[in-house]
């Protein structure tokens, strides 16, 4: 089976979970409007998290959509009219939806804070640690077999125990493979090929090549399950090979080439035999050397067979273009660690799995940097009470006495831990009778009960350590505490344009009728249509009447004279609304275009008789006709009521000596 690049080991426990771990966004709110930098606005009337913009602030945001506009370049006054719109939406959307602090909100700015503040506490000690790891793996090559048994779960785990048990009694990792692995590799004896640094899920890719060669690990996991890994060779990983070469056509006999391979293998002087047997043409002054890189310059499969060739070695080889015999004589494994290696390296850890390493490296470092340390022994006690409910664990409390764990100094008795197991407990039990319900602690049905136990202490103390850092971070960063501003924002303003902009308010068949009714000539098509309505009558009293509201009406257009005969005439007939050219419908290219001729026969949708009502124009006379431009142009229109009564109802004062530094000071 190849294992995916980018999937997470499902058991890592030590990076912080999103859904455990609150921050508290009130604290770091505030943080972020305390500021060295003067104050440059104040927006709305009310102090909040959008009233007071600094210098710097502004500065940060022009800057960084000066950059990206597609419009060109805009002066600070065209911007600070823009700035000042947005602000005013994200601030009247505080007031409209205040449930937004609570809910969506919160909850999205959370999960964003968080990603922003880790590329802050990855320190360039633990970034090197991680960056040269993978480079020392990038010079090798690892052959590798597996065994996997799918899901982490008790069930796979004691089945992988039990195989892991039977190879540690000498049973062949092939035929185990072959017989229990599920995966797709197990026809091969589980045989996976040669891989790479990045090839791997991380956590495989670890394990891999911390496994000496000609041994078996130890059961461990990944996200696909529990695995053990074999590993057959490691090679280095050549970047050029300096080799010899002595070549013969495609049409040399075979034992003439084995004959030459076996003196080359006898000589002590390889060049001789190269320039006595070679049939390349400038052998005899060259001597058959050559230098290889994986640059196109040579075939793949030349480049491929040399790469592996052990320095010093001597091997034969048939390719599409002859028989070649090569003796390698060096190789150059590593391109060296310089700043334009170690940035693209950099680059590929801080991504996928391998990234999620790294985070989890850091929730370790802060545990330990506040001297965390777990009680296992209390743990192990308290397993045996997996089973038992909240009600009755309660009580059960009440054996289990003792430090759970320490933290800052502090330890965290069953006193102070009791309310906290009894909801873990709670939500435990819950979880384990129905897996999909949404419990208030997180549960993971396919870990034990103690792992599950030590997840949650887990999250109690990396959301205190992060909420501490985060705190840290935005007091000593101003582009960490103007980004999250910005994606706060963002979030307001888009839950409120929703409401004001493009929900329902913008797609109400009334509210587009009647806007697109006050402007329907802006909406002209670029050359005339017939314009009107089709109508298919079921006899001749009917079309008397639908006639005479014609005849007594000589002036209504084709919408007013459709609601004219829809509120009067309420049965027998059918009307088809629209506008057409030539040629896109058969009943108007009968009666009205001529196209067809009068005895010819088409279909009249229900009734027979056919009477028109409309004439050839450039206007259409339905919103539906035209309904895209007019969506688009409703809601610029809806925007910019909402700009006019944010900026009549909420007062914005600017610091104009302030304002005259911006961008230069």
């Amino acid at each position: 089976m190849s294992i995916a690049k980018y999937m997470v080991s499902a058991c890592v426990l030590a990076s912080v979970n999103a859904s455990a771990v609150d921050i508290n966004l009130p604290s770091l709110m505030k943080t972020l409007n305390k500021s060295d930098d003067p104050v440059l606005m104040v927006i709305g009337n009310d102090a909040y998290r959008h009233d007071t913009i600094t210098r710097g602030e502004f500065e940060y945001m022009y800057n960084k959509n000066n950059n990206i506009s597609l419009d060109g370049p805009m002066s600070v006054d065209e911007y600070k009219e823009l700035f000042i719109n947005y602000k005013l939406k994200a601030f009247d959307a505080t007031k409209t939806f205040p449930e937004l602090k609570l809910n969506t909100y919160t909850n999205e700015l959370e999960s964003y804070a968080k990603h922003l503040a880790y590329p802050y506490m990855i320190d360039k000690t633990l970034e090197k640690q991680f960056v040269n790891e993978a480079y020392r793996r990038e010079q090798e090559y690892v052959t590798a077999s597996h065994i996997l048994i799918k899901g982490v779960n008790e069930k796979s785990r004691k089945k992988i125990e039990d195989i892991y048990a039977r190879l540690k009694k000498g049973e062949k990792f092939f035929d185990l493979a072959k017989a229990n692995s599920d995966c797709g590799s197990a026809a091969r004896g589980g045989f996976l090929g040669e891989f790479s640094v990045f090839d791997m899920v991380y956590d495989f890719e670890t394990v891999a090549y911390t496994t000496p060669v000609g041994e078996f690990s130890e059961p461990f996991t990944t996200q696909f399950g529990y695995h053990i890994v074999y590993i057959h060779d490691r090679r280095p990983r050549a970047i050029s090979v300096e080799a010899q070469e002595i070549f013969f056509p495609i049409e040399t006999r075979e034992t003439y080439v084995d004959s030459v391979f076996a003196s080359a293998k006898k000589s002590k002087k390889f060049d001789k035999v190269v320039t006595k047997y070679s049939m390349k043409g400038n052998a005899k002054k060259d001597k058959g050397h050559m230098v290889v890189k994986d640059n196109g310059m040579y075939p793949q499969e030349v480049v491929d067979k040399l790469f592996k060739m052990p320095v010093g070695d001597i091997q034969k080889f048939k390719s599409q273009f002859g028989h070649h015999i090569f003796k390698v004589n060096k190789m150059e494994t590593a391109v060296p660690l310089d700043s334009a290696k170690y940035e693209a390296l950099k680059k590929r850890v801080m991504s996928g799995d391998r990234y999620e390493a790294v985070k989890g490296k850091v929730a370790v470092n802060l545990r330990e940097r506040r001297g965390f340390a777990v009680n296992d022994s209390i743990l192990n006690l308290v397993t045996k009470y997996e089973f038992t409910d909240s009600n009755d664990m309660k009580d059960s409390l009440n054996k289990i006495d003792g430090t759970w764990y320490v933290y800052n100094g502090d330890d965290v008795t069953t006193e102070i831990f009791r309310d906290d197991l009894i909801k873990f407990q709670a939500s435990y039990r819950e979880k384990t009778i129905d897996r999909y319900i949404k419990t208030s602690i997180p549960i993971d049905t396919n870990l034990s009960y103690k792992q599950n136990m030590l997840n949650y202490i887990y999250s109690r103390v990396d959301g205190d350590a992060l909420n501490s850092e985060l705190l840290n971070i935005a007091k000593k960063n101003k582009e960490f505490v103007y980004a999250l501003k910005e994606y706060s924002d963002g979030l307001l303003v888009y839950a409120a344009s929703e409401h004001n902009i493009w929900g329902h308010k913008s797609t109400k068949p009334d509210s587009l009728s009647k806007f697109f009714r006050a402007r329907k000539e802006n909406y002209q098509y670029d050359e005339p249509k017939w314009v009107g309505i089709i109508y298919s009558v079921a006899n001749k009293d009917t079309l008397k009447k639908i006639k005479n509201y014609a005849a007594k009406n000589p002036n209504l257009d084709a919408f007013n004279f459709y609601e004219l005969v829809r509120e009067n005439v309420w049965s027998g007939f059918m009307a088809k609304k629209g506008a057409w050219k030539a040629g896109e419908n058969a009943i108007l290219d009968k009666y009205y275009f001529k196209t067809i001729p009068a005895d010819s026969t088409v279909e009249v949708e229900k009734y027979p008789i056919v009477y028109l009502y409309g004439n050839e124009s450039k206007i259409p006379q339905w919103h539906t006709l035209v309904k895209g431009k007019v969506i688009a142009d409703y809601q610029k229109e809806l925007e910019k009521n909402w700009i006019n009564r944010n900026r009549r109802i909420y007062p914005v004062i600017i610091k104009e000596d302030v304002y005259k530094t911006v961008n230069n000071h």
